[in-house]
C-alpha cells in the first residue's frame, strides 16, 4: 500500500513539475474540439410521443391472453430499417438510412407509449424528421401494405403528441461543451505524456533521495543566484546581498561546517559541483559574500587564482568536476568539503562517482547543499533511510525556497 502511495506521489509530483506540457497539450484538445465543433454543428432535438395502436382482430385473443403489447417489439419496429429509410425518403432535403439511424432514438415511455426524438441541423428538420417517423411508424403498424417511398396512406394513426418545437442548438453551449471535453482529453494525454518521460528520468530531485544516494546528510537548501555572464558574475562577487530567506541558509550551510566562528584560525572550504550544473556553480561566491557580512573576511580559489588577494579568514575553493569521469587529484585539501548540486540535474550514479573519487583522493565530505530544490519537495534530507522507515512522519522543514528576482 505504501509503494502504491509513493507512486501516486511521484507521479502527481510530474505531472506538477511538468505542468506547461500538460497545459499546452490541454490547449491544444480545447482548440481542437472548438474546432470539432464548428465542423459538427450544434444539433437541435425535437420529440414526438405515440401510442400504440390495438393489435389487429385477428390477434386480438393472443393479446387478451397476453395482457400487453410487446413494447420492445414497438421500439423495434420503430427503428427497424424499413420505417427509417421511408422517414428519410420524405424530407426535403432527404437523408440516407444510416443518417435517420445516428439521428433517431426510440424509447418506451410507457407500455402503451413510445417516444422518438429526433436530432437535425435546424429545429426545422428536426421536427420534421420526428413527426416523419412517428407517422412511417404507424402506417407500418396499422397496415397490411408495404411502405410506400411517399407517407401515403396514414390510416388509424394516432399521434399523441407531434414535434411541435425544438430544443439545444445553442452554439455556444455547444462549443464550451466539445472544448472542455477536448480539454479534458488533452490533460489527460499530456499526463500521460509526462509519466512516460518521468518515468525514464532517474535523475535526484527529492532532498531524501540525494542524501540516501550517497549516505550524506543535507545540510541545507538554498536558491541560486542566476549568473549567465560575466557582468552577473562581476556583480556577484562585489555587490551581492542575500534576501534574508538567502542569508539564513547560507549561514546555516557554515555553521554546520563549524565556518562561522569569528576570530579562529584560517579555514578552508571545498565547494565540488559538476559541470553543466550552472545553478549550483554561485553557491561559492554566495557563502563568500555572506561571511563577509558576518564579518569573516573571505575569498575565493578558482584554478589556483584567488579573489580577493590577501589573508582572509575563510578561503573558498570552487572545483568542478566531470560527470562520467571525476577526478580530484590536484586540487588542494581544504579544512571541510561539500557537494553543491541543483534539484534534477544528477543522478546517483553521478553523485556516487563523485563520492568514491573524493574518497580515493583522502577527503571527507561533510554534506551536501541543494540548490534550488523542487517546489514539491517536502523531505529534508538529513534523516537517515532506516530511521524514517522505523519512525513516523516527521514535520517538514521547508528552506531555500524563495526565488530571487532581480
Amino acid at each position: 500500500m505504501s509503494a502504491q502511495q509513493l507512486d501516486v506521489k511521484k507521479s502527481w509530483r510530474a505531472i506538477r513539475r511538468h505542468r506547461l506540457i500538460v497545459a499546452s497539450v490541454a490547449a491544444l484538445g480545447l482548440l481542437g474540439g472548438i474546432a470539432y465543433g464548428l465542423i459538427v454543428p450544434a444539433m437541435h432535438t425535437a420529440t414526438s410521443l405515440v401510442v400504440l395502436p390495438p393489435p389487429p382482430a385477428t390477434d386480438a385473443e393472443k393479446s387478451a391472453a397476453s395482457g400487453a403489447q410487446s413494447i420492445d417489439t414497438q421500439v423495434f419496429i420503430a427503428e427497424s430499417e424499413p420505417v427509417l429509410k421511408s422517414a428519410g425518403q420524405n424530407l426535403d432535403p432527404t437523408l440516407t438510412t444510416e443518417q435517420v439511424r445516428g439521428r433517431v432514438k426510440v424509447t418506451a415511455v410507457t407500455q402503451d407509449v413510445i417516444k422518438i426524438d429526433a436530432k437535425g441541423q435546424t429545429a426545422r428538420q428536426s421536427m420534421q424528421l420526428a413527426n416523419a417517423v412517428a407517422g412511417i411508424y404507424l402506417v407500418y403498424v396499422t397496415s397490411d401494405q408495404n411502405l410506400p417511398g411517399d407517407l401515403g396512406k396514414k390510416t388509424g394513426a394516432r399521434v399523441l403528441e407531434q414535434a411541435t418545437t425544438a430544443r439545444g442548438g445553442n452554439v455556444l453551449v455547444h462549443l464550451g461543451i466539445l472544448g472542455l471535453l477536448g480539454a479534458l482529453i488533452g490533460a489527460a494525454v499530456g499526463s500521460v505524456i509526462v509519466l512516460a518521460k518521468a518515468r525514464g528520468d532517474r535523475r535526484l530531485r527529492l532532498r531524501d533521495e540525494i542524501a540516501d544516494a550517497v549516505g550524506l546528510p543535507v545540510l541545507a537548501s538554498v536558491s541560486s543566484y542566476q549568473a549567465t555572464d560575466v557582468s552577473d558574475w562581476a556583480y556577484l562577487l562585489e555587490h551581492y546581498a542575500p534576501t534574508a530567506v538567502e542569508a539564513w541558509s547560507l549561514r546555516k550551510t557554515l555553521h554546520h561546517l563549524g565556518l562561522d566562528v569569528r576570530g579562529g584560525p584560517p579555514v578552508t572550504l571545498t565547494v565540488l559541483s559538476f559541470a553543466g550544473d550552472d545553478k549550483a556553480l554561485p553557491l561559492g561566491p554566495q557563502l563568500a559574500a555572506l561571511a563577509t557580512s558576518i564579518g569573516l573576511p573571505a575569498s575565493i580559489v578558482v584554478d589556483s587564482h584567488q579573489e580577493p588577494a590577501g589573508s582572509s579568514a575563510l578561503t573558498i575553493h570552487l572545483v568542478v568536476v566531470d560527470r562520467d569521469a571525476p577526478h580530484l587529484d590536484g586540487s588542494e585539501h581544504t579544512t571541510n568539503t561539500v557537494i553543491a548540486l541543483s534539484s534534477g540535474v544528477v543522478t546517483a550514479e553521478e553523485l556516487a562517482r563523485l563520492a568514491v573519487a573524493a574518497a580515493a583522493s583522502g577527503r571527507e565530505i561533510d554534506g551536501l547543499v541543494v540548490t534550488d530544490p523542487d517546489p514539491t519537495d517536502r523531505t529534508i534530507g538529513r534523516v537517515s533511510q532506516s530511521t524514517r522507515r522505523s519512525n513516523s512522519r516527521l514535520p517538514t522543514l521547508l528552506t531555500g525556497t524563495a526565488r530571487r528576482t532581480k
